[in-house]
């Protein structure tokens, strides 16, 4: 983040704690239960805001020289990310053309991916290799390459397009929006720390609606999160992508400092919410990624949080802002996400979204909007 952005930000969030205040919206909004219990709704955001439009699904530098790659599973289709000798980043259904087996698994770097089924092997821009006994097939070589995805990785983070319907335009320019202030960080050069994978037994839009206000701190998080953090919020929207900030409780400092000697970083934690509802938390070691997604119903949900480090900073530091983010997301954040679905299921009532929670009725009229 540039230092303009950040004394800008840093003057907002100050303001806000000196005052006792936050961002807010104009009025009180509702939401219905529906949205996470119907499975006509259901089914019909799986195609609006998922399979039909581009996925953000990971950091540029968790693939990060040629030879790179890096597996996923994303709705239930299992993808590949690779770079080429030239360092071309290419988007792959991870599925072999001999028999449909993963030609690879995990993350590392491979000169050819190979099938464990049958030995079919596989260059990193999708081409047929090699295969044994190869008198035995007709078909040629250049018709078995793996099935290839939209992909782009501007500004840092990778974007897919899971079928036809989604164009390599579509994705190039998913991010556009947001993309001045995403390309600042240089996410190309983070590198992966980890990656922690979530079954969830609630709605994917109330474990996303976690990381969209900080109302819940001072009570969800008081032994935590709340101990360094203030829930003094500032926000801001780009198309339909989205910018929150709260800060430092040691922010509070910077009254006694001239603004031309401010810190050339946010006295605090931002997050990035980029459509269709995938978050970036950026910090001063590096960012956290989650990602969000339909199961098997609507009140299922797959999670994955995906750690990476900033260049120059070092990676145990980096580790440690990673792990202490996950477990309070795991112990704190989701156990709430499952106790709030298997209310909203019992009662059928509305859900009520306060004037101090302006970033959740943004995103939900947008997944409204999205659907109509």
């Amino acid at each position: 983040m540039d230092k303009e952005t950040a004394t800008g930000l840093n003057r907002r969030l100050l303001d806000n704690l000196v005052n006792s205040t936050t961002d807010t919206a104009q009025a009180e909004q509702r939401i219905s239960a529906a949205v996470f219990c119907d499975p006509e709704i259901f089914q019909r955001e799986q195609q609006a805001l998922f399979h039909g439009v581009p996925q953000p699904v990971a950091f540029s530098g968790e693939i990060p020289e040629p030879g790179s790659f890096l597996t996923l599973h994303v709705l239930e289709i299992p993808v590949l990310l690779s770079r080429d000798g030239e360092g071309s980043l290419h988007a792959f259904i991870n599925t072999c053309s001999h028999r449909g087996a993963q030609v690879a698994t995990g993350s590392g770097q491979a000169r050819s991916l190979v099938c464990p089924f049958h030995g079919w092997a596989y260059n990193s821009d999708g081409s047929l290799r090699g295969r044994p006994q190869e008198g035995c097939f007709t078909t040629v070589a250049d018709d078995c390459a793996l099935p290839r995805l939209p992909v782009s990785e501007k500004y840092g983070v990778v974007v897919i397009g899971l079928n036809a319907t989604v164009s390599q335009q579509a994705v190039a320019t998913s991010l556009d929006e947001i993309g001045a202030e995403l390309g600042n960080f240089r996410f190309e050069h983070y590198r992966a720390i980890a990656r922690r994978h979530f079954e969830v037994a609630a709605n994917w839009k109330l474990v996303n609606d976690l990381s969209l206000e900080s109302y819940h701190f001072n009570t969800l998080h008081r032994d935590s999160v709340a101990e360094i953090l203030a829930a003094n919020a500032v926000v801001d929207t780009y198309g339909r992508h989205s910018r929150w900030a709260f800060p430092l409780k040691s922010i509070s400092a910077l009254t006694d400092i001239d603004e031309l000697a401010w810190p050339e970083r946010v006295e605090g934690s931002v997050t990035y919410t980029l459509y269709p509802g995938v978050m970036l938390i950026v910090n001063a070691l590096g960012a956290q990624m989650i990602r969000a997604e339909p199961g098997a119903t609507p009140g299922q949900s797959r999670v994955t949080y995906t750690g990476v480090y900033a260049a120059g900073c070092h990676r145990q530091q980096a580790g440690q802002a990673y792990e202490f983010g996950g477990d309070v997301f795991e112990r704190e954040d989701l156990p709430i996400a499952r106790e709030c679905q298997r209310g909203v299921a019992a009662t059928g009532r509305d859900l009520l979204l306060g004037r101090n929670e302006p970033l959740l009725q943004f995103w939900h009229r947008l997944w409204r909007d999205a659907l109509s």
